[in-house]
């Protein structure tokens, strides 16, 4: 299959270089002009990559790294792994190579479909996952002159919401023959609001401020942060996730919580989460208070978040403290600049669910 994968960060080369390895034909798309040495290491190598996972190296060739955004016209399936602050913009560009036979799913996104509707002429299939499905890190280090991704975890199951019902089998049999753990599982709200960034990078970024300033590039938020010693921080983040449990619950959503949307499972999700937290595979990071950790998942999810709470007569303390932190901390409004239902269009939708909750009750 004929895949553009738009982003250059760890998702993906990721998953371009999965897809290669399976045989697929992936043109992987730089959209920034930030200097990337994984992009130029690609480039100088004839787009040579290395997925290592389980010690174990695999080569691949991805079939073309550039810039040029037109190759997305030809692709059958396109997947947008770029910050979620950048998709409006991005889709404004890309609108005019889309066509209502494409597949594109966004990786990591917040009711960012609502995005297409107002910019593309012609409709592709549209679907939102809450992650990707292969987690890990590029690296520099670990080859001279080449790139390796090194996965730490390879999902299973990813879910996913499609944004038309009546083209859900087509769009999912596009995806599945990527990859076969995909599954619609998800409303569009759904797939926002349980994208497990927004509560725990927020909660575990902000809360440790201080530590992140102070430790000049030294600081792994889940190690630290979430320690077992830190039942604050952890107390903060499951009343932010009550609080987004009370949005989906109001809008017909289900109310699943953090440790499940976030695969900590078994008979003991907090243990999960613990021996996640303190695993090697951890990276250092954020190693600075700008990044997406909170720049990302605080204006593009919580005030997202909030916006909907303030709409259906719902008090979200948490939330809205969380917000009014990072923007004194950062010195940005990130209400002014953040995601709202009136920037995506898509406040009919939510009165749509509303409405529905109301019959059924």
């Amino acid at each position: 299959m004929k895949v553009a994968v738009i982003g250059i960060g760890n998702v993906g080369v990721a998953i371009a270089t999965d897809l290669s390895i399976n045989g697929h034909d992936v043109d992987l798309i730089k959209t920034s002009e930030r200097k990337s040495e994984a992009f130029d290491r690609l480039l100088r190598n004839n787009n040579r990559v290395y997925l290592k996972e389980n010690t174990i190296y695999t080569e691949a060739k991805v079939n073309s790294v550039s810039k040029d955004l037109g190759k997305i016209t030809d692709a059958e399936v396109v997947i947008i792994t770029i910050q979620s602050t950048y998709h409006e913009d991005l889709i404004k560009r890309i609108s005019q190579y889309l066509n209502s036979k494409q597949v594109v799913l966004v990786i990591c996104s917040y009711m960012s479909s609502f995005y297409f509707s107002k910019y593309c002429l012609e409709l592709p299939m549209i679907a939102e996952a809450t992650g990707p499905y292969l987690e890990g890190r590029v690296e520099l280090n670990d080859k001279p002159n080449e790139v390796v991704f090194r996965v730490g975890c390879r999902l299973t199951r990813s879910p996913l919401s499609v944004f038309h019902d009546n083209r859900k089998d087509e769009c999912m049999e596009n995806l599945q023959s990527l990859y076969k753990g995909f599954s619609a599982d998800y409303s569009v709200i759904e797939s926002a609001l349980l994208n497990p960034n927004m509560v725990l990078h927020t909660v575990g970024a902000i809360m440790s401020i201080p530590r992140i300033e102070f430790s000049d590039g030294n600081f792994c938020m889940y190690r630290e942060a979430y320690s077992r010693k830190n039942k604050a921080t952890l107390n903060i983040m499951e009343q932010l996730d009550k609080e987004k449990m009370y949005v989906l619950d109001a809008l017909g959503g289900r109310k699943i919580n953090i440790y499940d949307a976030g695969g900590f499972l078994g008979k003991d999700p907090l243990e999960s989460f613990y021996k996640y937290s303190e695993s090697s595979d951890r990276a250092i990071s954020p190693t600075s208070i700008h990044s997406r950790y909170i720049t990302e998942d605080v204006s593009q999810g919580l005030v997202l978040l909030e916006d909907i709470a303030l709409r259906l007569d719902i008090i979200s303390p948490v939330t809205s403290a969380l917000i009014s932190l990072a923007s004194a901390a950062l010195g940005e409004d990130f209400r002014s600049k953040g995601r709202t239902l009136e920037k995506l269009g898509a406040y009919q939708y939510i009165q749509h669910l509303k409405y529905q909750r109301w019959e059924k009750h």
